[in-house]
């Protein structure tokens, strides 16, 4: 072992190599590299075996012949031949071994050296197959991305024309259901307009005929007051004590004609909400029903006169003809 780094001094360098992009596959090198140094370490052990195994020989011939030299008186020629043989048989294993020792050596130095020339020749392959098929990739990268930029470049003008068109029909249909409904609108409005012109007329129908049924109740209301008298005044003849109670009691029954027939009076004014429900069509047209049927009320009043202003003069018969006045005022002349 002592002459092992004079020996082979190349086998005890780790051999390392660049390591480049897209280079060698590094794990598969490297595990051919450590394939070699095992082989490295197990030819450097054959041989540090050979030369322990020449130094001990060497030892031992040196030794034998420093323990058994024979002087020369008590060597015979046998033993001298014997002795001769011995040295003559391990100078020829030294020189045996010596020779083993050279034929290892020489035998790792050539193992190593081929082993690294593979190494080498492996990695230089590798590299020139792993720089043409990134070659390769970097083409086929290029190809594929000039045919997505391509169809990208496609599929957006198709969805800008698509979008566009979408937009153009879209703008049509709005326009035709705007002036649908502006249409609708229109007539609509027309009719909105005749409706309130409608309500407004009947109101005002309405109000006439409210007015002039107030006027009529208000004209009644002296022809009642005539015919009271009349009865008041033809009452005394007949029977003069109770003939005072009777106006008394015609009396209060003028009031009450009097209390009720303010009442539709009240009710004229009923006609100022037509500006608000003119806006609505529909309900301006229901409202004026109920007041026209409300209408016949007012001639109510006129009913009380028949029982209660005549029951003080039943004789005389004015309820079976409240209307003429003319029959008492023979009676007043006389």
């Amino acid at each position: 072992m002592s002459n092992e780094a004079e020996i082979l001094p190349n086998l005890l360098q780790d051999e390392s190599f660049e390591i480049v992009m897209r280079g060698y596959n590094r794990r598969q090198v490297d595990d051919y590299i450590a394939r070699a140094h095992q082989k490295h370490r197990e030819l450097e052990a054959r041989l540090a075996r050979a030369q322990d195994d020449g130094e001990r020989l060497r030892r031992e011939m040196a030794e034998l012949r420093e323990a058994r030299k024979p002087t020369g008186d008590d060597l015979s020629d046998r033993l001298r031949q014997i002795i001769n043989l011995a040295e003559d048989e391990a100078q020829d294993k030294v020189a045996e071994a010596e020779a083993k020792g050279a034929e290892i050596r020489e035998d790792a130095a050539q193992e190593s050296k081929r082993i690294i020339d593979d190494a080498r020749a492996h990695a230089d392959k590798n590299l020139s197959q792993a720089q043409e098929k990134a070659d390769q990739v970097l083409a086929s990268a290029k190809k594929e991305s000039d045919s997505v930029l391509s169809s990208a470049k496609q599929e957006a003008e198709q969805t800008v024309t698509s979008a566009r068109l979408e937009a153009e029909r879209t703008l049509t249909a709005s326009e035709r259901r705007a002036s649908v409904i502006n249409e609708g609108a229109t007539q609509r409005l027309t009719a909105l307009t005749k409706n309130h012109t409608q309500a407004l007329q009947r109101l005002t129908e309405i109000s006439d005929t409210l007015h002039r049924l107030l006027s009529a109740e208000n004209e009644a209301g002296p022809l009642e007051k005539m015919v009271e008298d009349a009865v008041r005044q033809s009452a005394p003849r007949k029977q003069a004590p109770p003939a005072q109670p009777a106006p008394q009691a015609a009396a209060p029954a003028v009031k009450p004609m009097q209390a009720t027939a303010p009442k539709p009076a009240q009710a004229a004014p009923a006609p100022k909400p037509a500006p608000a429900a003119a806006p609505p069509a529909a309900p301006a047209m229901k409202k004026p029903e109920p007041t026209s049927a409300d209408t016949p009320v007012p001639p109510a009043p006129p009913a009380p006169p028949q029982p209660k202003p005549v029951r003080p003069a039943e004789d005389a018969g004015p309820s079976q003809h409240p209307v003429p006045p003319q029959q008492p005022r023979g009676p007043i002349e006389l």
